[in-house]
């Protein structure tokens, strides 16, 4: 995942300015800062980005953002650098409650009370239903191949690859012959770095990375990066199923 509890916030620029109302006061009757009307526009679907936006008051000069996701188990975790009002939507979030949390502040850098809003109507991030649908094609069928760069790891160069994924395993042929195979394990995973839209890794299970850029666009629900990466976790969760459900029925016989 790419969460981290704990992290700080920074000031970034207010969301936009109204009248002041009165309904949150300090000492003296002094109004604190404020936020009203916090929603979450932009479609809550993986490669699409979303914006918070509402209306300041109280003399509310700042705000600070936290992009924060609620899972199953109701524990709340702080998105790595998510500070912004906007958020890009990630394979990371499929299956998560996304939420905003705003502080106002003053030019007396005052806080005001907190402002949380859920994206998607309080409802599970999810894929694009023709995403969604593509992906289990490609469980069903078993294998997949998306046109990709491999970082060669000089400086910013990359190289033109095909990343094939297979029921038991996934391959990068570069055009230069260069090929790495790797049957999937329990310790093969897939990460997303922060800021980096259209890239992923893939960590083996000998702990070398293949650090790989997808060639399709962020909204194209065919070979996005969010739709690579959420293919191979799937192919990988499928895999380690059935050889855990093959190692219990070999016990009972």
């Amino acid at each position: 995942m790419h969460v981290q509890p704990g992290t700080s916030v920074d000031e970034t620029p207010l969301i936009s300015k109204t009248e002041t109302k009165n309904f949150f006061f300090f000492e003296g009757d002094d109004l604190l800062p404020a936020i009203e009307d916090l929603q979450i526009a932009g479609e809550p679907y993986p490669g699409h980005e979303l914006q918070a936006c509402g209306y300041s008051t109280n003399g509310t000069t700042s705000c600070n953002f936290e992009w924060v996701c609620r899972l199953e188990d109701g524990t709340v975790n702080y998105i790595d650098g998510a500070k912004q009002p906007n958020y890009l939507i990630t394979a990371d979030d499929v299956g998560l409650y996304l939420a905003i949390e705003v502080h106002p502040l003053d030019d007396r850098n005052r806080k005001g009370e907190l402002v949380k809003v859920f994206a998607n109507d309080n409802r599970k991030i999810a894929c694009h239903p023709d995403m969604q649908s593509n992906i289990d094609k490609t469980l069903h069928t078993g294998h997949a191949s998306y046109k990709v760069s491999l970082a060669t790891g000089f400086l910013d160069k990359w190289e033109a690859a095909t990343l094939s994924i297979k029921r038991e395993g996934y391959s990068i042929k570069c055009d230069n012959d260069l090929t790495i195979a790797e049957y999937f394990s329990a310790s093969t995973a897939v990460k997303i770095p922060f800021g980096k839209p259209a890239e992923l890794v893939i960590i083996g299970s000998d702990g070398s990375e293949h650090s790989l850029r997808a060639e399709n666009g962020l909204t194209d629900l065919i070979g996005s990066r969010d739709e690579i990466v959420l293919t191979l976790r799937l192919f990988i969760k499928t895999v380690m199923f059935f050889r855990a459900l093959k190692f219990i029925l070999s016990l009972s016989l």
